[in-house]
């Protein structure tokens, strides 16, 4: 009943969009590569299994610079790895629409630079993003891998008017779960995200390969799936995890919300959709982040307003609260969350900008393994709150206040 209740209020948010229509070219990474040798090659960028500007692109943070206020905090903090001196380190997350330029420093280390300017030193983490080759696909139409020691600098920008479209174009559709209907970029089993991208399976007579542009919907049927194509064929596939319970998820990149991350437990049916009914966000409609600002208050009554530093980490409105419901995870970023309110040490309230509700678990940025708020009042004085003393975080910003 939780989570119905929970999903059903998503249906009208994810599903919102105003027809904007934008080709391919607009919504695909793009950018220049400095090699070692100066030479500059420039087109649309694969990094991984990331290509457009609403993927999510996660590294390792080196260290806490928040933990120089650790004398305001007290000795009866014990964060959540179970210490009481410092917080285990956490991962950078953010869209690659926020990132402005990439400078390569090591086999494992970063400088990434957001637009705003700001400049973080990352390391690979648990994340493969650093140190892996990455392709360029240029004006010629013609792809050239770079390998991770060739690279000096990634500078990102829109892609020009002139340029040609890209080869790949992305998965529109619309995911149906028991609890909810998400619309938007999808990404197959967490590996598939364009149109010739294939669904692997079996059928009757022999393994079968079908790419996506072919695909008009997929059904669930446990084990197994029907694929029906645009011709109207229907295919009963099996022993692969593209279609049977082994699948790893279906990620839905939702233009003005996030990521949402489906697993096969509760996926029910796919349909592709023409992309024109999508809102697609472009590099410009990224703008310069901005810090996070609010208010906490504290179940002993206090009213604390002032920049914040949520989970000691996050501090500004790009980076991602990251939560779980049953089978699906969610990857919002911080400039869509107007409240949070921790209802146990389980469960947390999350309210969206448009009034999307949400109660989240299993992650430590909605869980008791929060390792607190940091609140920077106007007056100068720094204020920190534990978790379990967090009654409820209200958010805004600039980009919000003009909302």
């Amino acid at each position: 009943m939780l989570k119905t209740w929970i999903i059903g209020c998503l249906i009208c948010c994810f599903c919102a969009t105003n027809g904007s229509v934008r080709d391919s070219r607009a919504i695909r990474i793009y950018g220049e590569v400095t090699t070692v040798m100066n030479r500059k090659i420039c087109g649309y960028i694969t990094w991984g299994k990331n290509l457009y500007w609403t993927d999510i692109f996660t590294a390792g943070k080196i260290g806490n610079p928040y933990m120089r206020y650790r004398d305001i905090m007290g000795d009866n903090v014990r964060f959540s790895d179970g210490r009481r001196d410092t917080p285990p380190e956490h991962e950078f997350s953010c869209r690659f629409g926020n990132i402005r330029s990439i400078r390569v420093i090591g086999d494992r280390r970063i400088e990434l630079c957001v637009k705003g300017g700001n400049v973080t030193e990352l390391e690979r983490g648990r994340s493969l993003a650093i140190g892996n080759w990455i392709a360029v696909e240029q004006r010629d139409g013609k792809t050239e891998s770079v390998v991770w020691d060739h690279i000096s600098e990634i500078v990102f920008s829109a892609a020009p008017d002139t340029i040609p479209e890209p080869k790949d174009r992305p998965i529109a559709g619309i995911v149906e779960t028991p609890y909810g209907i998400y619309k938007g970029f999808v990404q197959w089993d967490l590996d598939e995200n364009s149109l010739d991208a294939l669904l692997d399976g079996r059928t009757e007579s022999s393994g079968v390969s079908v790419a996506f542009k072919n695909i008009g919907s997929i059904k669930s049927l446990g084990n197994s799936s029907l694929v029906t194509l645009h011709s109207g064929r229907e295919l009963y596939m099996w022993g692969e995890n593209d279609v049977n319970a082994t699948n790893r998820g279906i990620a839905i990149n939702l233009p003005s919300v996030g990521q949402v991350i489906v697993g096969w437990h509760d996926f029910k049916l796919f349909r592709s959709i023409p992309l024109d009914q999508l809102k697609l966000p472009v590099y410009d409609d990224f703008k310069a982040p901005e810090r996070l600002f609010g208010r906490v208050e504290t179940r002993d009554g206090l009213s604390l307003e002032g920049v914040l530093v949520y989970d000691l980490d996050e501090a500004m409105d790009f980076e991602l609260l990251d939560g779980r419901n049953g089978n699906i995870s969610y990857r919002i970023p911080f400039k869509y969350v107007r409240e949070i309110e921790p209802k146990n040490y389980k469960y947390t309230w999350v309210r969206l900008s448009g009034g999307t509700e949400l109660v989240l678990g299993t992650m430590c940025d909605v869980t008791a393994a929060n390792d607190g708020v940091l609140v920077f009042q106007a007056g100068g004085e720094v204020v920190y709150v534990r978790w379990r003393d967090v009654k409820r975080v209200e958010l805004w910003t600039k980009v919000k206040q003009n909302d």
